[in-house]
């Protein structure tokens, strides 16, 4: 009170500026907030319309490729040496019998150009020494406390007693080499398109 026995306007004068700093502090918190998600939400959007992007490129050079020179690319690049297309090639590696059934061009594609980055337990290979100093490698099939079974470059299915082996590793990479820098984009999608015709009986 003043002395007048009136409010002190002096006081509240102060409080006022306190008070407002105080807001002016809120509202530039939730500004912050608001531009914060913000930005969140765009960076979203963009890698959602990358994806979208990426896709919509692998489908249309889809349809530009050519599915019979994929067919003959898969059959003179020694593909089936490890992976088996109906009736022919090998059971060491995947069978891609149906693979247009389960996997989209993209993912083709990217299994093509780097193969490492996606392996499917059921694909991993394994890499043991034995006691008597053999090195044995093929794709694990199943393991327990007491054996190893496995598929051999030959299509031998081996199992091996753990109470024998010296040395026991998982292959964290695929065996296949990658695409990239040895086939041209052009066959990479024509590749891609024959794979993708393949849908099983």
């Amino acid at each position: 009170m003043s002395r007048a026995g009136g409010p002190d306007f002096r006081a509240m004068g102060l409080d006022m500026t306190n008070l407002q700093r105080t807001a002016l502090g809120a509202a530039a918190t939730c500004a912050l907030v608001v531009a914060l998600a913000t930005v969140s939400l765009a960076e979203a959007q963009q890698a959602a319309a990358q994806k979208d992007v990426r896709l919509a490129v692998a489908l249309a050079q889809a349809d530009a490729s050519d599915a019979s020179r994929g067919k003959g690319l898969v059959e003179s690049s020694g593909c089936f040496d490890c992976h088996r297309i109906g009736d022919r090639g090998s059971r060491l590696g995947p069978d891609l019998s149906d693979i247009g059934s389960r996997r989209i061009p993209d993912r083709l594609k990217q299994a093509l150009v780097v193969p490492d980055e996606e392996v499917l337990p059921e694909n991993r290979f394994v890499r043991f020494v034995t006691k008597d100093g053999a090195t044995i490698t093929g794709r694990l099939l199943n393991q327990d406390a007491i054996s190893v079974q496995l598929i051999n470059p030959k299509e031998e299915l081996k199992s091996y007693l753990r109470a024998n082996l010296r040395e026991y590793t998982i292959v964290d990479k695929g065996l296949m080499p990658p695409a990239e820098g040895k086939l041209t984009e052009q066959q990479v999608a024509d590749i891609v398109s024959y794979l993708s015709s393949l849908k099983g009986s």
